[in-house]
């Protein structure tokens, strides 16, 4: 039940890592916004998995630790392990056979729930996720399920290729309520994608991708969501950028993903109930900008802080219903690590972040 992929090598980019480099002398905790940790959890199509890695290889988090559960044994990192880490990407490819991710129950792995329950980022990827332990469409997740609790989703509706005669799906595109962060549209090394899971996101979930496009039997079938339910941070992509069409377009995907997620949190204002701030570019030399995803409009303030806690500017922020994108220049801003709020009117704090100035 899977498709193929080619592996890609290229050289890292050195000048990435000097410029980042450079800049985090003399900070002893400046890349911990960059503390990724990678856990492989396919043992099926192991090029998949080496594509990844090449990909994110040439991203800004080109540091990130690496686990492979196939070359471990079989063992899966502990939730003590894992929360040395600001995000554990959970890279699952078009294995749906065996995966540590479950644990043998629609409950999950215990030690990931027990990492993202601590409110921990989580990207978990792969076709096929779902099917390990719903073999069948459609499946309604029920409480107790690491699909609802966790992922924040309904239910499991449909699969590509399956579902749709063998077809497959052509494309993924960005959904409305998706940050700008993210490419307006994917395509594949094939025509057409099998197994891409669609999926409907329950009260507090984000849907970040759709299938497509308008011609295509499951056009607008969501298939990649960000949850912030029960204060939880969790993203799942039920596609496989492996499989994204060519080398750039899978390191860029990779990168704003893990971007964003480093980035988000949920609004802890009843103003902003389940809102979503990403800040990018980061690390970042001249400007940044602070994406919202509003349910409500408030005003706020950006604050910026040096690695001493002194603030070094602020400046309002006007926050509307709905996306809002807000930039601020930082060139004038020392080098180094700062620390990035905003804050509402009546004191509390809505966002905060770690950003390296370059």
């Amino acid at each position: 039940m899977h498709q193929t992929s080619t592996i890609i090598s290229k050289h890292f980019s050195v000048f990435k890592k000097a410029a980042i480099a450079l800049c985090v002398l003399g900070f002893s905790n400046t890349m911990q916004a960059q503390n990724v940790l990678v856990v492989n959890d396919n043992d099926n199509i192991t090029y998949n998995s080496d594509t990844l890695r090449s990909c994110l290889n040439h991203t800004l988090y080109s540091s990130y630790s690496y686990w492979s559960i196939p070359d471990s044994a079989g063992v899966a990192p502990t939730a003590a392990y894992m929360s040395n880490y600001d995000v554990v990407v959970w890279y699952c490819s078009g294995d749906g056979v065996g995966l540590k991710f479950w644990g043998g129950t629609t409950a999950g792995n215990t030690e990931l729930v027990s990492y993202v329950t601590a409110g921990k980022p989580l990207w978990v990827i792969g076709t096929d996720v779902l099917y390990q332990e719903y073999p069948t469409t459609p499946a309604t997740f029920a409480t107790g399920e690491f699909a609802k609790d966790y992922m924040g989703l309904t239910s499991y509706d449909v699969q590509s290729y399956v579902d749709d005669a063998g077809v497959g799906t052509p494309e993924a595109d960005r959904t409305a309520t998706a940050s700008a962060l993210f490419p307006a549209t994917l395509k594949w090394q094939f025509s057409t994608l099998w197994y891409v899971d669609g999926c409907t996101a329950g009260t507090g979930t984000l849907d970040l991708y759709q299938m497509g496009p308008s011609s295509y039997t499951f056009n607008g079938r969501k298939c990649m969501f960000h949850s912030h339910a029960g204060g939880h941070n969790v993203m799942s992509t039920f596609f496989d950028p492996a499989l994204i069409d060519s080398f750039g377009n899978r390191v860029n995907f990779m990168e704003k993903g893990i971007t964003y997620l480093l980035g988000s949190t949920t609004g802890l204002n009843s103003a902003v109930k389940n809102n979503t701030f990403v800040l990018y570019p980061n690390p970042a030399e001249t400007e940044v900008t602070i994406n919202a995803n509003c349910e409500k409009a408030t005003v706020a303030t950006l604050e910026f802080y040096d690695a001493q806690g002194r603030r070094v500017k602020q400046q309002q922020m006007q926050l509307k219903t709905g996306s809002n994108e807000v930039g601020a220049s930082i060139e004038e801003l020392g080098c180094g690590l700062l620390l990035v709020k905003v804050v509402a009117e009546d004191g509390s704090v809505l966002y905060t972040g770690r950003l390296i100035k370059q």
